[in-house]
């Protein structure tokens, strides 16, 4: 409520976690804060930003941010035509905070990067998130582990967090904690990532050793913990050929410990190996160090849960749709061989013509599988195929 109105309530519907910044932000516009805040239905979780998180963090000075929420709101409409001319604004407001309320800076440059987020600008975007990160340590401030964790994740999901940012923050979560609370901070990190979507950086093998190495746990069970999260995610398929080679002696390890990894594997259809007929024997040399093949051939307990047929068809679409002919792979062809007596008493039929762009098939399995009787599905007398 407000003098001014006459005893009617002003109401504003905001997250519950931003409801104490809103009712600071009230008070300093002279409306009184009521009792009892009732919750009326849910929204998608968000972080706090500026100037709400600086006034929850420190309210005694939240003057400080108050005192740029008009200057804040002039930058953002400036933003999206000139985003240019609105990073000078943010970097001379930044500098007012540095000299006052330092510990304002990381949300402040969050905030920044969240109107560029909202205008496309990831660039400038991932610039001021560096900014923040840069403020904690230059200042060396106190941080909030769960909640620059979210920060990392929201722009993470954004599309505008860098690997040097990533790798940078295992540096800095190394510093500021125990070495075994900094790794499993890194790990959550990592494994929330993955699981939505996001791929494992290309270096993040070495940090990750370099923390579990720091951290005096033993390395394999530490690695199977997180291979079990990130095999088991949707960024597995989209893990580069350096990810799975370097944690390939611990795969092994997991694979035989948990069966439903060796059927993830088969379901994964590796994006990002490469494009050569050696990375495809390399995922295959890989499935037979896991185990993984013995699922298509029959010969593993489990092989009940795997549809031979279809893998075999799905495997085949894969070397297809990179764009050109990926060239003879021998290991395709002896694993084949080896699942073609479970083909034909299955009498399911495999596809291997169908592509992404056209109707093709591999000569050599095509020739393999006609001569080992394997049923497939044959295109229609019109169709075009691309052989």
């Amino acid at each position: 409520t407000h003098p001014a109105l006459d005893g009617r309530p002003v109401v504003r519907l905001v997250p519950g976690a931003l409801g104490e910044a809103e009712d600071l932000a009230m008070e300093f516009l002279g409306l009184e804060r009521q009792p009892g805040t009732p919750e009326v239905g849910t929204v998608r979780r968000e972080t706090l930003g500026f100037p709400a998180r600086a006034l929850v963090d420190d309210p005694a000075n939240g003057h400080h941010a108050l005192a740029l929420v008009k200057d804040v709101e002039r930058l953002a409409r400036q933003a999206k035509g000139l985003p240019g001319v609105a990073k000078g604004g943010f970097e001379h407001l930044g500098e007012r905070l540095a000299r006052s309320v330092p510990h304002f800076l990381p949300p402040f440059y969050e905030q920044a990067a969240r109107i560029y987020l909202e205008h496309g600008h990831r660039s400038f975007a991932a610039t001021f998130f560096a900014r923040a990160r840069e403020a904690e340590r230059v200042h060396a401030l106190a941080v909030d582990e769960e909640q620059q964790r979210a920060a990392f994740l929201e722009f993470a999901f954004a599309g505008a967090l860098s690997v040097k940012a990533l790798r940078e923050y295992a540096g800095d979560v190394a510093r500021r904690l125990d070495p075994a609370a900094a790794w499993e901070q890194f790990r959550r990190l990592t494994v929330e990532r993955c699981a939505a979507g996001l791929p494992p950086y290309t270096a993040m093998p070495r940090d990750v050793r370099a923390m579990i190495r720091a951290s005096g746990l033993p390395r394999t069970a530490e690695e199977c913990r997180l291979l079990a999260a990130v095999v088991a995610s949707p960024a597995a398929e989209r893990a580069s050929g350096a990810f799975w080679k370097a944690f390939l002696p611990s795969l092994q390890v997991l694979a035989a410990e948990q069966p439903r990894v060796r059927v993830r594997l088969l379901e994964i259809m590796p994006r990002a190996l490469g494009l050569g007929a050696q990375d495809d024997e390399f995922w295959l040399s890989l499935l037979a160090g896991t185990g993984a093949d013995r699922l298509l051939t029959g010969e593993d307990e489990a092989s009940g849960e795997v549809d031979a047929a279809d893998w075999l068809a799905r495997w085949a679409r894969h070397r297809k749709n990179r764009g050109f002919a990926p060239g003879r792979c021998p290991a395709t062809l002896a694993l084949a061989a080896r699942m073609a007596p479970r083909l034909r008493a299955g009498g399911r039929t495999v596809d291997l013509f169908t592509g992404r762009w056209e109707l093709g098939a591999d000569l050599d399995l095509l020739d393999l599988c006609l001569a080992e009787g394997v049923p497939l599905a044959v295109p229609g007398p019109d169709a075009d195929v691309r052989l």
